[in-house]
């Protein structure tokens, strides 16, 4: 049998292969290598162009050149500046254009330079993601939403990052179906045109996005949201049906409400709820985390929990704020708020209080796991006072990586063993949720 070699390979093999080299100065290597390669690399489906600051050609003059080289149906494209300028250091009196940069060669999300190349290809793109540098687009507000909801009629997924943007002009933007916007000023303060122009969302992440007053998410498709909000927002709301998965952090809002009934998994951090919360009524829940210093606050709003199977709590690092140090968390809560729980994680028990409630009343486990603190490594009462609220179940001590060495280890899982014969006992070594 003869060698075969790649050029031999089906065309369509081939195009799948040079869609995979992912990096644009990559797949140009891949188009001098190889007459074979040179017409197929334009039928790429998925390609990136990140700066290089050694390459000899402009980066926004690359992207123009590889638009008018791209005929593939539908394509995904991402531009990155990322790693394309290094902040000088701290000791470093050359500082200049660090804070902001007059010059705009990677000002990416620029109306002028989108609407140069975006026309080429916005019928055949699918998928779009920019990351913007900083430094030239911070003091720039865009309307490159604008543009691109207006030229981009079959854009299914947009990522925007580290940029300042403007919804002036947005239109609709039916066929969207994932957003996620990164370290963003968004002049949008109430999210009502994200709730407008892109109603059929079903994955939304807003990481880092100021500009919000009273920002209310309302959309009927969404099923995964991720959203970390600033200490800015006093008010917070969601209204998702058909939500499945949903991992959210905030500080201290003074309105928090959730109309969420169909949620599987709820990451909440909330970790002063001094105001209104309002989190509904689940009826999927099977997967609860929260984060919190008050969680007998949180504990009282809580509705239609009795499906949860997995329960994470964990205390936020710090000094106990002094308005919460009476603050105790009764474990014959969990028997009835919790009536079908099988895990409990605990992490950070030190800089809380746990007390037992009602001595009669214990939980119900498969698995226990608990977080060991420096604390802990000899004085035992904290952990053994869970464990005293606990039936025999299985116990896992999670210790951080720098923590103490194997020997050590041993030692402390062999004395809670010899106190507490009847638990099943393990460790996990890895980095304690904090």
């Amino acid at each position: 049998m003869g060698t075969t070699h790649l050029e031999d390979l089906p065309s369509h093999l081939l195009v799948e292969i040079l869609s995979r080299v992912g990096d644009s100065a990559d797949l140009a290597s891949c188009r001098l290598a190889s007459r074979t390669f040179l017409p197929l690399s334009r039928l790429v489906t998925s390609v990136s162009v990140s700066f290089h600051s050694a390459s000899p050609v402009p980066f926004k003059s690359r992207v123009r050149n590889l638009a008018s080289l791209l005929s593939a149906s539908p394509l995904s494209l991402s531009l990155s500046t990322e790693r394309g300028r290094v902040a000088p250091d701290a000791d470093s009196d050359d500082d200049d254009g660090f804070w902001f940069d007059d010059a705009d060669d990677l000002h990416l999300m620029s109306v002028d330079f989108l609407s140069s190349w975006l026309p080429l290809v916005c019928e055949r793109l699918a998928e779009l993601s920019v990351a913007d540098y900083w430094f030239q687009s911070c003091f720039r507000r865009s309307d490159a939403l604008s543009l691109i909801s207006v030229l981009c009629n079959k854009l299914l997924k947009l990522e925007v990052r580290n940029a300042w943007l403007s919804v002036d002009g947005l239109k609709p933007m039916l066929r969207l179906t994932s957003l996620t916007l990164q370290f963003i000023r968004l002049d949008d303060e109430d999210l009502e045109k994200i709730n407008e122009c892109f109603p059929h969302l079903q994955f939304l992440s807003l990481i880092g996005v100021g500009g919000l007053k009273k920002p209310h998410v309302c959309l009927s498709h969404l099923k995964t949201f991720f959203w970390s909000v600033s200490d800015t927002p006093k008010s917070i709301a969601i209204h998702a049906p058909l939500l499945t998965e949903l991992r959210l952090s905030c500080i201290e809002p003074k309105f928090f409400s959730l109309e969420t009934p169909h949620l599987s998994l709820l990451d909440l951090m909330i970790e002063r709820p001094s105001g209104d919360i309002k989190l509904g009524h689940f009826q999927d829940l099977e997967t609860l985390r929260f984060r919190s210093w008050d969680y007998p606050k949180l504990f009282k709003v809580l509705n239609g929990v009795h499906t949860v199977k997995t329960l994470e709590l964990n205390v936020p690092c710090g000094e106990v704020p002094a308005k919460l140090e009476s603050r105790v968390v009764m474990m014959s809560d969990f028997v009835e708020l919790f009536c079908g729980l099988e895990e409990l994680q605990l992490f950070g028990l030190a800089r809380y209080f746990i007390h037992s409630g009602d001595e009669d009343v214990k939980v119900c486990l498969k698995r226990l796991v608990i977080e060991v603190e420096v604390s802990d490594f000899y004085d035992f009462r904290t952990i053994s006072e869970v464990l005293k609220m606990c039936m025999p179940c299985e116990v896992v001590l999670m210790f951080s990586a720098d923590d103490p060495p194997a020997a050590i280890k041993k030692e402390i899982i062999d004395k809670y063993a010899q106190t507490f014969p009847e638990f099943r006992w393990n460790e996990m070594v890895g980095m304690v949720c904090n």
